[in-house]
């Protein structure tokens, strides 16, 4: 299977700042109907972060990391994806995850490599 015979039944995985989001009025990839949203953002943000997708009608389902705001890193957002990939995998196919942050790419590859990670490389959002 080539990467792009595809099953019809997979789906891709995407991350939200800095693939999703690229401020406040300047979305960016958008997810397909199916595709989910694994982000490094807090439960805590989960109020702010549904209502911005809402207003660009994104209605993907997002999970979000269990650690409380202050005391995230970029490491750690990295190993919530990781995990919930992994855990996708028990019961989806999961085509490509879409990433921005190297530290997070690499954590996920080095946890998860039958998935393939496409880096989006830019400086319109802080890492």
């Amino acid at each position: 299977m080539t990467p792009w015979q595809f099953p019809t039944t997979a789906i891709n995985s995407f991350d939200f700042d800095g693939v999703i989001y690229f401020g406040r009025e300047k979305p960016g990839v958008y997810p397909g109907p199916n595709d989910v949203i694994i982000t490094g953002r807090s439960f805590e943000e989960s109020e702010k972060t549904l209502d911005w997708c809402k207003k660009f009608g994104i209605k993907n389902q997002i999970y979000f990391s269990q650690v409380p705001f202050d005391l995230k890193t970029r490491e750690i957002s990295g190993y919530h994806k990781a995990i919930t990939l992994r855990e996708l995998l028990k019961t989806t196919v999961i085509n490509l995850h879409f990433e921005d942050d190297p530290i997070q790419k690499a954590i996920i590859e080095a946890m998860v490599p039958e998935i393939k990670v496409v880096h989006l490389v830019h400086e319109l959002t802080k890492k």
